[in-house]
């Protein structure tokens, strides 16, 4: 049972940091202005690592620019909901949720 916690424990580490990479990619397609990469990159992240909220709020950025408006809102949603029940509300991750509520907006 130890060794199935260190190899989990190895396998989430290793797909948080392919996350962050794809993470960064993202924001770099979306500084020059890739927004359809951007989008892309962003999936990508949350495929490795879906319980990183910060993916979500830059995905409904990407698709925001791209106008598919029902993608931006789901995206925003999943955080504000993760919030709600898992964080007191919104005063963990006031800016996340901040940037949830704008976007879906």
């Amino acid at each position: 049972m130890e060794a199935d916690f260190v190899e989990r424990g190895k396998k989430r580490k290793k797909s948080r940091k392919e996350a962050l990479a794809l993470k960064d990619k993202g924001n770099d397609c979306m500084k020059r202005g890739l927004y359809k990469s951007a989008n892309h990159h962003y999936s990508g992240a949350i495929e490795q690592a879906k319980d990183m909220l910060l993916l979500y709020t830059n995905r409904a950025l990407a698709r925001l620019r791209l106008e598919r408006w029902q993608d931006v809102i789901d995206d925003c949603t999943r955080p504000l909901e993760y919030c709600e029940v898992f964080d007191e509300c919104y005063t963990k991750q006031p800016d996340l949720c901040y940037k949830a509520l704008m976007r879906r907006a």
